[in-house]
């Protein structure tokens, strides 16, 4: 066997002009093969992508119309690093949890090796956006009414679904995550966050290794109830 070393084919990304063209793609192409892309080329990501993926994002609807976002991008080490010091160590809390849950599933333990990636990798990952919205009298994060509740969230994870429909189409991996976040009061102290400013969730931003979907959902009769819940005529 040969002694010499593995040659390995550097990843080129594309240019941020053939990324955007990428968004003509159809959008029920984008839906159906969307997915949580955990495992990302380390290659940096064009700030003037970034900032037209989010221009798109902010087309999502607000509660009354309030617009309060705002938007931390993280691309500096420094920056990094200091969320990853806040969030392995809650990853390594719950990880063995899961992989115990998984023992013995070999399709659970696949879905879950990605995520060790990204733990691993964290600080590498090229971009993390983190949405945040203002709280006011009429939309706050935590406590009562909890229309006050919904309404806060329902104006942020739209344009986040936006952001991740972008992403696929370009070309960019993307997942969802609360975990680094998870304690606050450090969370907003790393980001600089004023007061009224909520963040809502962690967007790590890497071109995608591999492919994405089509993802695997249970039948959509199956998830239906017409009128009430338990009504699913073509069930029984």
């Amino acid at each position: 066997m040969s002694d010499a070393p593995v040659t390995v084919d550097a990843f080129t990304p594309p240019t941020t002009a053939d990324a955007l063209a990428r968004l003509a793609m159809p959008m029920a192409d984008a839906m159906r093969t969307q997915r949580a892309v955990r495992r990302l080329h380390t290659e940096p990501v064009d700030i003037d992508l970034l900032y037209e993926l989010l221009e798109l994002s902010l087309k999502a609807p607000t509660s009354s119309n309030t617009q309060d976002w705002g938007y931390v991008v993280l691309t500096g080490r420094e920056q990094k690093e200091q969320l990853a010091k806040l969030y392995r160590p809650l990853y390594r809390t719950f990880s063995p949890l899961e992989r115990r849950a998984a023992k013995g599933d070999e399709r659970e333990l696949r879905r879950i090796a990605p995520g060790q990636w990204q733990a691993e990798h964290f600080a590498d990952i090229p971009a993390f956006v983190i949405p945040c919205y203002k709280r006011n009298l009429k939309h706050h994060s935590v406590g009562w009414p909890q229309i006050s509740v919904s309404s806060f969230y329902g104006s942020v994870y739209p344009a986040v679904q936006n952001l991740l429909l972008a992403c696929r189409a370009v070309g960019l991996g993307a997942s969802l995550q609360t975990l680094p976040i998870w304690i606050m009061p450090i969370a907003r102290r790393i980001l600089g966050l004023p007061r009224d400013m909520v963040p809502v969730c962690v967007i790590p931003i890497g071109w995608a290794k591999g492919n994405y979907g089509p993802t695997t959902r249970r039948p959509i009769r199956e998830v239906v109830h017409i009128d009430r819940w338990g009504n699913q005529p073509d069930l029984t």
